[in-house]
């Protein structure tokens, strides 16, 4: 700590140096130090008020009901009369058929309603997350330039049943698969017959192919 004396007055002044926080007791030091909790806490804030107004939904990781019911909530709250576009980034593995079928027809409810909903594949779109990615909007319809999507057969794992479950669960799982290829046939303009012979495997692609297919209509090299 330095000081100096005044010359009209007779009163010590000081003045800090680099070295009086060393004199600052450690509770009053933490008060000044930041919280970078809340800073970051602030910026999720920021960022998802942004995405908010821009309108835009991450369906990101496996399609699960507790996903769903997001992404659906998100839809409907978007589904204000405005007909402002919506966009979808995805980037799944795919998941449970039924959640993924319930978000389809939540995007053909808005597309029937005049809102544009572009989708758009970052990373990968395989089996169900596939086609939520065909079904937006033509003309809307995106992946990067990496990114890998696959399409194939509806699948489950079966650990045990009677033969008529087995019979039952043959059945939904041929219902699931004529939905995709409904789904495909009105998005891409292919015939059933190709789309059957296309999804009898785990066929994946790059975006340039999806494009050539029409599970998109366009290569995006821009995030925003």
């Amino acid at each position: 700590m330095s000081s100096r004396k005044t010359s009209q007055q007779n009163v010590v002044v000081t003045e800090p140096d680099e070295n009086d926080i060393n004199d600052i007791p450690p509770e009053e030091q933490e008060g000044q130090q930041v919280n970078l909790g809340e800073i970051g806490n602030y910026f999720d804030v920021v960022r998802n008020n942004y995405f908010e107004a821009q309108r835009v939904i991450f369906l990101v990781g496996h399609i699960s009901w507790e996903m769903g019911i997001h992404i659906i909530q998100k839809l409907s709250f978007y589904d204000d009369g405005t007909k402002k576009p919506i966009t979808i980034y995805i980037s799944s593995p795919g998941g449970e058929c039924d959640v993924g079928f319930a978000i389809v027809d939540c995007i053909n409810e808005l597309k029937r309603k005049g809102v544009e909903v572009q989708t758009i594949c970052i990373g990968s779109c395989s089996s169900m997350a596939s086609v939520i990615l065909a079904s937006g909007t033509i003309g809307k319809r995106f992946a990067f330039p990496s990114s890998r999507i696959m399409i194939h057969q509806a699948g489950v794992e079966i650990t045990g049943g009677k033969l008529n479950d087995i019979s039952i669960i043959q059945h939904e799982l041929q219902v699931w698969t004529d939905n995709m290829n409904k789904i495909f046939k009105k998005q891409t303009g292919k015939e059933l017959e190709e789309l059957r012979s296309l999804t009898s495997y785990d066929n994946f692609m790059s975006a340039a192919e999806a494009k050539k297919l029409g599970l998109i209509d366009q290569v995006k090299t821009k995030l925003i």
